[in-house]
């Protein structure tokens, strides 16, 4: 579902970039729907790492996952500095997937030191505005898109801690999404790393057909 939301906000996005709207997106709904966007992407990862490395870590998916993610991290990086060097994205929704599936997969099987962290993170940052000062210097340049692993980290904690208690509940028992759902689901990568090009490249030639 998170991948859907995606598409729809950079869609928005988008039409307000070349000015089909006028949305204010410092501020209500816009403002506040890409970092609900970006909470359900870190949870889920919180939450399939309890699958994926308990009661172990499994180094071997592990390695191999970072590689991707941290490629695609950089591809990212990379392509909106060139397009938009004013505003790249150095540290967005994926370099923080890339880096958070990493410590929460040392924390996952440190349960109690998973849970003392995520509190230190949610009074410090949220109680006490504690800001970590190289977190602070670089929230002063403007970005497309900037999730800090602090204080984001704490999402995929949460997901983490929660998941046992949910498959206990049986919440997560009997959803069995629809074929369009799991190809999202299975995609999800590929769809963030090309969904946005696509997108933006439909929307220039719409803007450039009716400007002629």
């Amino acid at each position: 579902m998170a991948v859907i939301w995606m598409v729809i906000f950079h869609t928005a996005y988008d039409l307000n970039m070349f000015q089909f709207v006028t949305w204010d997106f410092s501020t209500g709904f816009w403002f506040a729907f890409p970092r609900v966007i970006a909470f359900t992407f870190l949870f889920c990862v919180g939450v399939s790492l309890n699958y994926t490395h308990r009661p172990r870590i499994n180094w071997g998916p592990l390695i191999k996952r970072s590689q991707k993610l941290g490629l695609a991290a950089i591809i990212i990086s990379v392509s909106t500095y060139l397009m938009f060097p004013s505003n790249w994205i150095y540290f967005g929704t994926l370099h923080c997937i890339f880096a958070g599936s990493i410590l929460g997969a040392l924390l996952v099987n440190k349960r109690k030191l998973a849970l003392l962290i995520l509190i230190l993170i949610l009074i410090g940052q949220y109680y006490f505005n504690f800001d970590i000062k190289w977190v602070s210097s670089l929230t002063k340049r403007q970005s497309m898109d900037f999730i800090p692993i602090y204080p984001w980290v704490w999402p995929i904690l949460l997901g983490i801690l929660i998941q046992p208690f949910l498959s206990k509940l049986g919440i997560l028992q009997g959803i069995k999404p629809n074929r369009y759902l799991n190809f999202l689901g299975q995609n999800s990568l590929k769809i963030y790393l090309i969904h946005q090009p696509v997108i933006f490249g439909l929307i220039w030639v719409v803007r450039q057909l009716l400007v002629r």
